[in-house]
């Protein structure tokens, strides 16, 4: 989701019982969501009862409906994108200057009809110059502002401003947001080149403005363009005769909806739990200290982080310390100790950037204050992110089941298989799928017990600092290879 609709939905997520103006995103998912949690949708702010709470929506409202709710004594809640303000500020001033003001959009989209709203008689909404009478009402050389939906077409709206300019004095503030922008040129970019069949499926609901672009410059730039929004919708799709499938989404679909369809598509696993083994050998083959191969292997974990999120892995959980590596020698405690810190201060605005929420598992209380800090500090900030990126810390699979059946016994609960899980480092994280062990070595080494039952395993002599792309992929593809019955048939 773009910063526009995440700010969005989180500020009305801090309310409850309210009413919102239009669609709060163009989203059904996001829509239904908020209908479960009390939200009540209108399309005419007269219909809010006086006195009531009221949501504006991302696209933001004309001033006629702001007056419309002082009016009415209602008490607003805005949450206007601030791009689409800008939109409406550059439409008054022009407006106000008594120029022209040309619209590039859809002007059935409430979003221009609330930008519409700033620009009094001199308006001419337009959603296509060549079917468009409007323009004749306006001399030719005459000075006009031009503003655009923020949600349109970025090659079209540069297009059409270059069309005006050879009939007008064009002042411009005709720009799609950067959100709609990047993921069209990323759409461009997977079409170029491309011999074999492609195709372009593009998350997003059929309301939504930029997810419906999305599709019409994938189909411009010459791939089968497809548009779902739901995982049913996805299933229903006959993708025969692609070779090369891109999947990209619209500004407003949620994360969780889209990491769900890559993996279904790519029938890859929801939670992949990794033993990283091999940093020592690896050192000591180049004849280097073990600790540079502690950092190499921290490398390579930024790598494996992001080559999960391209490929939809919703949940990453790592070995990074166990229980038993407090026996190492003091130096290379204190050095993956330090290491720890360091990474974490480092990733933290990749984690922000990606929306990754970082937790630990392990033995806190094993841990100096500094670095408890540091970890519980990046643990709030990340905390309403849905991709989750586990690192297990002075971790054990046995010394878990123990601190687990003894947090029962102080609650004197009796305990059941689903009980139990309660009481585990991270209950709410679903099973791994699949486990990956580096460097040759075959045993679990006390990880994640209990919660690997029926996990799938898969071995790999390559060493940790080492493990690559193409490596990850393999693991995948066996993976998806592989009939888990889990004591079925």
């Amino acid at each position: 989701m773009c910063g526009g609709v995440n700010a969005a939905i989180a500020k009305a997520l801090k309310l409850k019982d309210v009413w919102c103006l239009h669609e709060l995103v163009h989203n059904e998912i996001v829509i239904r969501e908020l209908k479960d949690l009390g939200f009540k949708f209108v399309d005419r702010i007269e219909d809010v009862p006086e006195g009531e709470t009221v949501v504006f929506s991302a696209h933001g409202v004309s001033p006629a409906v702001r007056e419309t709710a002082k009016a009415r004594h209602l008490k607003v809640v805005d949450t206007t994108c601030p791009f689409v303000a800008k939109v409406h500020k550059a439409a008054k001033a022009f407006s106000d200057r008594g120029l022209p003001v040309v619209i590039l959009g859809d002007p059935k989209h409430v979003e221009a009809k609330g930008i519409a709203g700033e620009c009094g008689e001199w308006l001419h909404q337009i959603a296509n110059l060549r079917e468009s009478g409007e323009l004749a009402r306006i001399s030719k050389g005459q000075k006009i502002g031009v503003v655009s939906q923020t949600t349109m077409n970025a090659d079209e709206v540069a297009r059409q401003v270059a069309e005006l300019r050879t009939r007008y004095d064009v002042e411009t503030m005709a720009e799609v947001c950067q959100a709609t922008k990047e993921r069209q040129d990323a759409v461009k970019r997977f079409c170029a080149g491309r011999r074999s069949e492609v195709g372009v499926l593009v998350l997003g609901s059929k309301t939504s403005s930029n997810s419906k672009r999305l599709a019409e410059v994938a189909a411009q730039n010459g791939a089968k363009a497809f548009l779902a929004g739901s995982l049913d919708e996805v299933k229903a799709i006959d993708f025969s005769g692609i070779g090369t499938l891109g999947v990209t989404s619209g500004a407003s679909t949620p994360e969780r909806f889209f990491m769900e369809a890559v993996k279904f598509l790519r029938n890859v696993p929801e939670h992949v739990a990794i033993i990283m083994d091999g940093n020592g050998r690896w050192a000591t083959q180049r004849g280097k200290r073990r600790g540079e191969g502690h950092k190499a292997g921290a490398k390579t974990l930024g790598d494996v982080l992001n080559w999960c999120g391209d490929r939809g892995i919703k949940y990453l959980t790592v070995y990074a310390f166990s229980t038993e590596n407090w026996k190492r020698p003091q130096e290379e405690v204190n050095g993956l100790m330090t290491l720890f810190a360091r990474m974490l201060k480092s990733k933290e605005k990749d984690f922000m950037k990606n929306r990754v929420r970082f937790r630990m598992i392990g033995r806190r209380g094993d841990l100096s204050k500094k670095l408890l800090d540091t970890i519980v500090a990046l643990e709030k900030k990340t905390a309403h992110f849905e991709r989750q990126f586990l690192v297990a810390i002075s971790y054990g699979g046995r010394a878990e089941i123990v601190d687990a059946v003894n947090a029962a016994i102080k609650k004197g609960e009796p305990l059941t298989e689903e009980t139990f899980r309660n009481y585990l480092y991270a209950p709410d994280v679903p099973d791994p799928d699949l486990v990956i062990r580096t460097s040759g070595e075959l045993r679990t080494s006390n990880f994640l017990l209990w919660e690997t039952a029926y996990s799938e395993y898969y071995f790999t002599d390559v060493l940790w600092p080492d493990f690559s792309e193409a490596e990850l992929d393999k693991a995948i593809e066996s993976y998806a290879q592989r009939h888990r019955r889990k004591g079925g048939v």
